[in-house]
């Protein structure tokens, strides 16, 4: 976990990692996936975020999605 500072926003927390996701239930085959994921304080309250995640199957490119996601979150704003 890390916290990062969202433009316009403030500091927020962002985890990342990579996850084992069942095909369906009752099958054994699974989805091995990156995830990412941002903590954004709610505006206006100080017991609430608004979570952004991202999440694919880019095992080989997780550091470029981890890159490319904290772009997307970057622009984030409450309207």
């Amino acid at each position: 976990m890390t916290t990062v500072d969202v433009p316009e926003v403030g500091p927020a927390t962002r985890t990342y990692g990579v996850e084992d996701v069942p095909v369906a239930q009752a099958d054994s085959r699974t989805l091995r996936r990156v995830l990412t994921q941002t903590s954004v304080p709610a505006p206006a309250t100080t017991d609430r975020v608004v979570l952004v995640s991202g999440a694919g199957p880019v095992l080989d490119r997780a550091e470029a999605f981890r890159d490319g996601f904290g772009a997307v979150t970057g622009t984030f704003r409450s309207v």
